[in-house]
């Protein structure tokens, strides 16, 4: 089975940590590190370092698209990118000083022509019946919001199952294609419907609505009291989630997706799944960037039953 993703807004993650920084003076720095970014992107990185088949698609421009390209080539995930003739894949900055906090600079990608999303689904086409696609991130400010739901629907006719892992109009826009999962955390899922969500029964009221709008099957995420499942199927589930000390919950989220489509593979069951999902969004919470395939199997064990919420 092949798991492709598609970020429409890739990054170019840019992190310096200079002994020190004052504002309106020179800062020097030595340490610095140069990452892929963007939510799709993420999903396969790890996929990858699993050793799922997996492939990440974009729409890049410029130097900094390539090198996006080229990091996640170096890591030994295979990049299928569109390149725009024009405009740069956005750099963001993000100053670390030690024991002070982080200060982020995030650039604007290009304007993307829809011609390009034309071209982006011809590369989607070649996925067959058993595939998956992940539709993930938000969409750029010059393509309309229902582009996932214009690009999900002839895979949909096709047999390709679809994760999306947006926000707002575009997930709403997306739901009636039937995706296999989406995944809100509790904020998302509250401004999906205007509420504040702050218990667990609370949450499983709003992600069945969800349920009643499209979704077949619906995580909602609760940073690290664990997470909700509930399944097509009828069933709801809840995981406690993993102890351990946070470093950043940058790409949790994306990581949970990720290990989810992994036991799914693995196990064939959802239960499988979101086990594994909760061990791949702890373990990137639990390091700086992405985690690596052995750090979510080394933690794996410690992940509890789901059990009935």
């Amino acid at each position: 089975m092949m798991i492709a993703t598609v970020t429409l807004n890739p990054a170019l993650d840019y992190l310096v940590s200079p002994a020190a920084f004052a504002l309106g003076e020179i800062n020097r720095y030595a340490k610095y590190t140069c990452a892929p970014g963007g939510k799709g992107i993420n999903v396969s990185l790890l996929l990858a370092s699993l050793g799922a088949q997996t492939r990440a698609l974009a729409i890049a421009a410029g130097f900094s698209g390539k090198e996006v390209a080229r990091l996640l080539e170096e890591k030994g995930c295979p990049a299928d990118f569109l390149f725009l003739p024009q405009g740069q894949t956005r750099i963001n900055v993000k100053v670390s000083p030690p024991g002070g906090p982080e200060t982020d600079l995030n650039g604007e990608g290009p304007d993307i022509p829809l011609a390009a999303v034309g071209e982006l689904a011809e590369k989607l086409a070649a996925l067959a019946p058993g595939d998956m696609v992940v539709l993930a991130g938000s969409v750029p400010p010059s393509l309309p919001r229902d582009v996932y739901a214009t690009l999900l629907e002839p895979l949909a006719a096709r047999g390709v199952q679809a994760v999306v892992d947006t926000t707002g109009e575009a997930l709403l826009a997306a739901l009636p294609c039937r995706p296999f999962l989406v995944k809100p955390n509790l904020e998302e899922l509250g401004e999906l419907f205007g509420v504040e969500i702050a218990t667990v029964e609370e949450a499983k009221e709003y992600g069945k609505l969800l349920q009643e709008k499209g979704a077949r099957n619906v995580v909602v995420s609760m940073g690290a009291k664990g997470a909700m499942l509930l399944e097509e199927g009828g069933r709801c589930l809840f995981c406690h989630g993993v102890r351990g000390h946070t470093v950043s919950t940058v790409g949790a989220g994306d990581s949970l997706v990720a290990g989810f489509l992994y036991g799914w593979q693995l196990h064939g069951t959802l239960e499988g799944a979101f086990r594994w999902g909760m061990a791949a969004g702890a373990a990137t919470a639990f390091c700086a960037g992405i985690a690596t395939g052995d750090e979510v199997k080394r933690l794996y064990p410690q992940v509890g039953n789901p059990y009935p919420a």
